[in-house]
């Protein structure tokens, strides 16, 4: 299956000579974890080092999420589909991608829907998905901010390679930088601006806290009052700089996440052994598949016809690609459903009720009957 195409007519052509190598990345080694956790080094292998995907592009998951804040501040989610000419079904694979053109006139088209050329950094400072469905929600389970933060910037690859975050916990204070083209620097400054917000509100997903940030630093000119950046992020913010940086407080980046759980990560780590055990193999479908219903559980009930479309192929041909890599699409279901159920009931902090919705069961009746056939006892007793 061809990964590595973006949604049909919405990829750019790549960079010329002069623009950056995309997903370079620069990340030291967490001071205590010394070096990456096991955990992501399933997306090199996805990304096959970055040679997978067409640049200047953003993943069609992340592209969903800003539909989705986007719907929670009052947007009619299939207008925006329409207008911006996506494709529903694609929208649901999460390795698909759209273009960077695409990703740019979304946040416009947003900016003309709300009235507010503001509106990209209030939908970027909200959460994001909080569930084992997200890549990067095990993230949060890492020993500290730097650690998450770290974590975080390995994923930008898959997400989005239409710039290059870099993080420096060395610093003094600790610092990102963002990394382009200069010529790039005013028509990308939403998206840009976007970005910067995304990571400042780590702070409130990791230690629900506001992010202490000491100065932010834009390349571009504002492209509305300066006194909006100042209130949106709650320190000095500076135009026409060498560099696009954010800097934030040693004390709070050195802090000691309250959702720090080794044994967890340990445990997605784990997960994902599998599906890139697949792909390195040649089972590229049986991955990508287990991908997909990963990230689809907790959204819509899971059916072979909507993935095979997510797909672009039909629901017989995507039925005898996986038989022929060794499982059906319902053992494929029912693996993936025991994978995540593990890392909730490892979580502790959900109701049989939301992990019986999350891994896309209709009701705990189904859910429980479905634990026994794992189990042999109920869920209570799990």
């Amino acid at each position: 299956m061809p990964f590595g195409l973006a949604m049909e007519n919405q990829c750019r052509k790549p960079r010329t000579k002069t623009g950056l190598r995309r997903n370079a990345l620069r990340v030291e080694p967490c001071d205590i974890a010394k070096g990456r956790h096991p955990i992501y080094n399933w997306i090199d292998d996805l990304l096959q080092h970055g040679k997978a995907i067409a640049p200047d592009t953003i993943s069609a998951r992340l592209a969903s999420w800003i539909l989705r804040v986007a719907v929670a501040e009052g947007a009619n989610r299939r207008e925006l589909i329409s207008v911006m000419g996506l494709d529903e079904t694609k929208l649901r694979n999460p390795l698909s991608r759209i273009s960077g053109q695409i990703a740019l006139r979304l946040l416009t088209t947003l900016q003309t829907i709300f009235n507010d050329p503001a509106v990209h950094l209030r939908l970027g400072g909200k959460p994001v998905t909080q569930n084992f469905s997200d890549f990067g929600y095990a993230t949060r389970f890492e020993r500290d901010l730097a650690c998450v933060i770290r974590a975080y910037v390995l994923i930008q690859p898959l997400l989005q390679n239409m710039v290059r975050t870099n993080f420096h916990a060395d610093g003094k204070p600790p610092f990102f930088t963002w990394d382009y083209a200069p010529e790039l620097a005013q028509s990308y400054a939403s998206f840009v601006e976007f970005s910067v917000m995304n990571f400042a509100r780590l702070s409130r997903q990791v230690l629900n806290e506001p992010p202490l940030l000491k100065a932010v630093h834009f390349q571009h000119q504002p492209q509305f009052g300066t006194a909006i950046y100042d209130a949106a992020f709650d320190c000095p913010v500076e135009f026409g700089m060498p560099q696009t940086r954010l800097e934030i407080a040693g004390r709070q980046v050195f802090r000691p996440s309250p959702f720090a759980q080794q044994a967890l990560l340990d445990a997605e780590s784990d997960r994902y052994a599998l599906p890139v055990k697949w792909m390195l193999a040649g089972k590229t479908q049986l991955a990508f598949s287990y991908f997909y219903l990963t990230s689809e559980l907790d959204k819509s009930p899971p059916t072979l016809e909507r993935m095979a479309a997510s797909f672009g192929m039909s629901e017989r041909t995507l039925r005898r690609k996986l038989v022929d890599e060794g499982m059906s699409f319902r053992d494929l279901l029912d693996l993936v459903r025991k994978d995540l159920c593990r890392l909730y009931f490892m979580e502790g902090t959900r109701s049989l009720g939301e992990v019986a919705l999350l891994l896309g069961y209709g009701d705990l009746s189904a859910f429980t009957r479905a634990y026994k056939n794992w189990t042999g006892t109920p869920p209570s007793r799990g």
